[in-house]
């Protein structure tokens, strides 16, 4: 490997997030339907107020026996509370794995691209469940939370995963997940820096 594979690396991989990037909105709607699927049947085992989930192109409500109270022209109204979450706010890592597999191109990568994209489809799940849960214990507001029985740490612990989930762990699980898969390319750029650094230093 040359100094510029690096470089090179990294302007295929952009090059091809650009590229799959409307690919991926474009099947967005067939790669939620698993993510709904295991995030509602999740839900609906852990929690009792959690019923089942309805969806609609790549967006998903969870509907729930928690009740709500608002206020619309000065008159009390009640309703279930139905979290909304759309799969293309919290689904985009897949895209990402895609670029990285495409721009190190490892050996049998095809194979490697479907069971990275089918290893991503439980991850995103755990995604659409934080943003859910969220939604529930922390947005809704005490008289919700009230209702789902559950101790208050639990609303403190599941508002540190979600936002970690949304600003960390949603771009950082497809990287690590390729690295796991694509080995070899790190131990190319090992090799490479020890080649560089054996010919730099002097006799």
């Amino acid at each position: 490997m040359q100094l510029s594979s690096v470089g090179r690396f990294l302007l295929v991989a952009i090059a091809s997030l650009l590229c799959l990037m409307p690919l991926w909105y474009y099947l967005s709607p067939q790669l939620s339907k698993p993510v709904f699927f295991m995030a509602g049947e999740a839900a609906s085992t852990l929690f009792h107020w959690a019923l089942s989930y309805t969806q609609k192109e790549t967006t998903a409500l969870l509907n729930t026996t928690l009740k709500v109270v608002s206020v619309q022209n000065g008159q009390f109204k009640s309703g279930k509370l139905a979290p909304l979450v759309d799969y293309r706010l919290l689904g985009y890592g897949i895209v990402i794995f895609w670029a990285l597999v495409l721009a190190s191109f490892p050996r049998h990568w095809g194979r490697k691209l479907l069971i990275g994209s089918l290893a991503m489809l439980p991850i995103q799940a755990l995604n659409v469940a934080l943003q859910w849960c969220n939604d529930v214990f922390n947005r809704a507001g005490p008289e919700v939370f009230v209702q789902t029985g559950l101790p208050g740490w639990v609303a403190d612990v599941v508002a540190f995963l979600y936002h970690f989930n949304l600003f960390i762990f949603t771009a950082l699980a497809p990287v690590m997940l390729w690295l796991l898969l694509d080995r070899e390319f790190l131990a190319k750029l090992h090799a490479q820096a020890r080649a560089s650094v054996a010919v730099q230093r002097p006799q």
